[in-house]
């Protein structure tokens, strides 16, 4: 499983400006549950989860990149991916504004499994001027290639 096989172009939104952090959970929970609110997956239980893990320790990475997780009820994981053209402050270890937030949501009691993914996502994640290149690619369709391209390099290395 990677990154690619959990994204869909649907779940990648490109937006201008967003206030805050609280803002950019609110979109991440919007792009992660809209499909499935007739399952219950609902909006406020995907942004609760996502605050609730951020409160017991950032999940930015820094160069501009922050990966947000949590686990929920859910049938399989899903990701969703934000870019910001204008940054937001969250704890960064390099004090840098996030542009890009890359959401993962994962069933209730696998979290362990993920595990693997959540790494090689924090690792291949933090490469410099990834955050500048996905904000410069724009359309989700073209964002997914490079992001599969990526992580293929990276596994075939």
């Amino acid at each position: 499983m990677d990154i690619v096989t959990l994204l869909s172009p649907d779940r990648v939104a490109c937006v201008n400006e967003l206030s805050s952090k609280k803002r950019a959970f609110e979109k991440l929970a919007e792009l992660l549950s809209h499909e499935d609110s007739e399952l219950g997956f609902e909006h406020e239980a995907v942004f609760n989860a996502l605050i609730t893990r951020e409160k017991l320790g950032s999940t930015a990475l820094g160069n501009g990149i922050a990966l947000p997780h949590a686990s929920l009820s859910l049938p399989e994981a899903k990701a969703a991916l934000l870019l910001l053209e204008e940054g937001i402050n969250m704890d960064t270890p390099d004090k840098k504004p996030v542009h890009v937030l890359l959401a993962l949501i994962v069933p209730n009691g696998q979290t362990e499994h993920y595990q693997p993914l959540l790494t090689d996502l924090a690792i291949g994640l933090k490469r410099k001027n990834l955050a500048k290149t996905l904000l410069e690619l724009r359309e989700p369709a073209l964002i997914l290639d490079y992001l599969s391209s990526l992580f293929v390099q990276k596994i075939a290395a």
